[in-house]
């Protein structure tokens, strides 16, 4: 005893403060959801990484993803029901952010931004649809319009539907959207036409007729 007071305790390094886990890898391929398959539970990785193969840690508590020896996503582990998910928002990509981020008071702010017609169509929209997921739904796709229309544009049409009907629903404010839109462009056109008629049009002067320009 006294030989290991004297010759080897100095040299002992400190037990750890938590206790050693086991911990398990594995190689796992990313879904094309973005998310991981284990055990029947499901758990995200960045996006980008759709198809790629992953090493993943597992530990009794934790979920941890490399690539390239680098750490790009961590979970707590999730026991219990089959089918449960952890889901990071920043791992989604930007059409998925846009879907989970819908809620009626969302969806109220937009249609502010855009005018009193389209605000009241989504009044309308989350008042009388038989459920709430149903109403967010309608409501997202009218809001991709904005990727092809401008607000005016989106304005107009649900101005439009409200005049004709008590009920508008967004696939009728979609048709208007498209005829609008093909209207406009024939309207450029004629205008455009006509002024290059009557910019370049050529004028025959008097002698052509016989007569003598002055």
């Amino acid at each position: 005893m006294s030989a290991f007071e004297e010759e080897e305790k100095f040299a002992l390094s400190p037990l750890p403060v938590t206790p050693y886990k086991m911990s398990e890898w594995r190689k796992l391929k990313v879904r094309p959801d973005y998310h991981l398959s284990i055990e029947s539970m499901f758990y995200s990785v960045p996006y980008e990484y759709i198809n790629r193969e992953v090493e993943v840690k597992l530990s009794d508590h934790l979920v941890e993803v490399f690539f390239n020896h680098m750490r790009v996503a961590s979970h707590k582990r999730l026991y219990g029901k089959f089918g449960q998910s952890s889901t990071v928002r920043d791992h989604m990509p930007d059409n998925h952010k846009l879907y989970v981020d819908q809620t009626p008071e969302a969806a109220m702010e937009w249609a502010k931004s855009i005018g009193e017609s389209t605000l009241s169509v989504i009044r309308y929209l989350l008042d009388t649809s038989q459920n709430e997921k149903q109403a967010l739904q309608s409501i997202f796709s009218l809001k991709k319009a904005e990727r092809r229309y401008t607000k005016y544009e989106i304005e107009r049409a649900c101005k439009m539907v409200i005049s004709m009907t008590k009920r508008p629903t967004v696939k009728s404010i979609q048709t208007i959207l498209k005829n609008n839109k093909k209207n406009d462009a024939e309207q450029e056109l004629k205008r455009t036409t006509d002024i290059s008629k009557n910019n370049y049009g050529f004028t025959r002067g008097a002698s052509y007729y016989g007569g003598t320009d002055k």
